[in-house]
């Protein structure tokens, strides 16, 4: 499999690709200051991450930072040397 750059449709810099994930945190029992704000009762919290949500490609120039939702497949792991050589 070879493998190429993918370039803004916009300047043409390479892009990153950042995901948008739906996920909770679950911070336990709550208080209620005086001040009538709410807090968790003890430092404590723990993080669910969930399915993407939507995959975007980001250009990296700092100049444009075009963004774009990815239309392609992506697929989170990095190609092997041997794979992207072909």
């Amino acid at each position: 499999m070879t493998t190429r750059t993918l370039l803004c449709t916009k300047c043409g810099e390479p892009v990153g690709v950042t995901e948008e994930v739906v996920c909770h945190i679950v911070w336990d029992e709550a208080v209620i200051d005086t001040d009538g704000t709410v807090r968790p009762a003890e430092q404590h919290m723990e993080f669910w991450k969930g399915d993407p949500h939507r995959t975007l490609a980001v250009c990296r120039n700092p100049a444009c930072r075009h963004h774009w939702t990815l239309r392609r497949a992506f697929e989170p792991t990095a190609p092997t040397p041997a794979s992207a050589a072909g």
